[in-house]
């Protein structure tokens, strides 16, 4: 996957303050809501400080975060790497689709599967096993 389609997908998925703090998370080892608030700061983000800590927190609510408390501050750390969000949203979806549809959405993906080229079914395999595309 392109970087430019998974950065318009994270956009959808989480919105776009979420989406910006998480793509600093995901660059950053631990990080305070005051170094984000800053580094939003400094790509001409203007937002107040509440609003960052808000939206942190619901990360962390959402288990995107996690968060240990040093000494009155709160240090936060991706909790999952970009890839492994996107592939457990997908995942969620796929099986949404599953338990709505059954058989016909399994039948369904294999026939779009089989209508791809060779090469194509191979760099999905490697997808799928994780492998870089």
């Amino acid at each position: 996957m392109s970087e430019r389609r998974e950065d318009k997908t994270v956009d959808h998925l989480l919105g776009e303050l979420e989406a910006a703090i998480m793509r600093l998370m995901w660059v950053t080892e631990t990080a305070t809501v005051r170094d984000i608030f800053d580094r939003l700061h400094a790509n001409g983000r203007v937002l107040a400080y509440t609003t960052v800590m808000t939206v942190m927190s619901r990360l962390a609510g959402k288990e995107l975060l996690a968060r240990e408390l040093s000494g009155k501050t709160h240090v936060y750390r991706a909790a999952l790497s970009e890839e492994q969000f996107l592939r457990a949203v997908a995942a969620k979806r796929v099986q949404s689709l599953i338990n709505e549809f059954g058989d016909l959405a399994i039948a369904q993906f294999l026939t779009t599967v089989n209508e791809l080229s060779p090469e194509r079914q191979r760099q999905l395999e490697r997808v799928a096993r994780g492998e870089m595309p």
